[in-house]
């Protein structure tokens, strides 16, 4: 149990440096219009966005799934 929770912080730490380069190339395009280099990186970025966010669920479900099979059960 213990090595999930160190997955998950580190699963938030990639996710913070994620946005710190997101939001830096969002800056960066919007000072330099150089849209032939950041736009598709942008786009990169959305589908990883979407990687995490299924990662995430499908991680809270297997965390969670037998809590909740035993309240429904029970």
């Amino acid at each position: 149990m213990a090595i999930f929770f160190l997955l998950l912080y580190i699963l938030l730490a990639l996710t913070a440096i994620y946005y710190i380069v997101f939001f830096s190339l969002l800056y960066y395009w919007h000072e330099k219009k150089a849209t032939f280099v950041v736009v598709p990186i942008i786009f990169t970025f959305y589908f990883f966005a979407i990687g995490f966010l299924v990662v995430a669920i499908a991680s809270l479900a297997i965390q969670y799934l037998p809590n909740f099979l035993n309240l429904v059960i029970k």
